[in-house]
């Protein structure tokens, strides 16, 4: 009969036997078991520790390369920052140079659009000039051939009026005498006559005159016609001939040119005497110069 306690077992006693005989391998069984897993948990002690070990030199390696990296930082900077103002003053002298270039570039720009606007002024002006030329030429040539042939009159006597001096059919009579200019204006001998066209009727007056006569100052004012003003010519049969200043001259009482026909013009000229060039007013007494107003035929 067995009987177990713990770890060991008690047999009966036996032929042959110490009675109750320990059974001793039962116990080194254990012992060595338990032996076993002592050195089991130092050997996963020491792997620990060496982990530990290898961990903690792990560790401290990089820490020590990161201190060297965060110690190299500054210095691999300091050049970039050293190199800042020398970077900062070339932006700023290229910023200058293009600042600058612009301004040249716009200074220019507007003196070539000020230059192209006076050229395209003065070609314009041209333009206007001659339109206005060709249209003067135009109509003078259209009046002239839109006008009959009037009837030549018998009498060559002719009456003017002029509205804007206030004259109202003054006697125009042949020659320049003073037979003549006593009684109002005078024709010019040799000039043409209204009726013929392409003339230049030129007509004559005193500044001054004489008192108490139609030719008393009658050319007085006769400086105020300006171009556009308008002047009538009537013959004894009663046609009118209507003429618009286009042209006024000062000449040397010497100058007879004036009295002459214009090739491509039906003209009126009214002539007076001025003491100087320019001076219209002073009343002689040397009357050294010639007053002349122009007029185109308009009808």
């Amino acid at each position: 009969m067995l009987f177990r306690s713990g770890s060991f077992t008690l047999r009966p006693p036996c032929a042959g036997a110490h009675p109750y005989d320990i059974d001793t391998g039962g116990i080194q069984s254990e012992m060595g078991r338990r032996e076993l897993t002592s050195k089991e948990q130092r050997r996963m002690l020491i792997g620990l520790l060496i982990a530990a070990c290898l961990a903690l030199g792990v560790f401290a390696v990089a820490m020590s390369v990161m201190s060297k990296e965060s110690q190299q930082a500054p210095k691999a900077s300091a050049p970039h920052r050293a190199a800042d103002p020398g970077m900062a003053k070339s932006a700023r002298v290229e910023g200058h140079a293009l600042a600058a270039g612009m301004v040249a570039r716009s200074k220019a720009e507007a003196a070539a659009a000020r230059e192209a606007a006076r050229e395209a002024a003065a070609r314009k002006a041209a333009r206007e000039a001659a339109a206005r030329k060709a249209a003067k030429t135009e109509t003078a040539q259209a009046t002239t051939e839109a006008t009959s042939t009037p009837a030549v009159p018998a009498d060559t006597t002719m009456y003017l009026t002029v509205p804007k001096l206030g004259l109202q059919d003054i006697p125009v009579l042949e020659g320049t005498t003073e037979a003549s200019l006593g009684q109002g204006t005078g024709h010019y001998t040799g000039s043409g006559y209204p009726w013929y066209p392409g003339s230049n009727t030129y007509i004559a007056g005193h500044r001054i005159g004489y008192p108490g006569t139609l030719s008393d100052h009658v050319f007085y004012y006769l400086p105020n016609l300006v171009e556009g003003d308008e002047i009538i010519v009537t013959d004894t049969l009663g046609q009118t001939y209507t003429y618009q200043v286009s042209n006024i001259l000062e000449v040397p009482i010497t100058d007879l040119s004036v009295t002459a026909a214009v090739p491509g013009r039906d003209m009126v000229s009214l002539q007076t005497c001025i003491e100087n060039y320019g001076d219209y007013w002073t009343e002689g007494p040397n009357w050294n110069v010639r007053y002349v107003v122009q007029a185109d035929r308009v009808s």
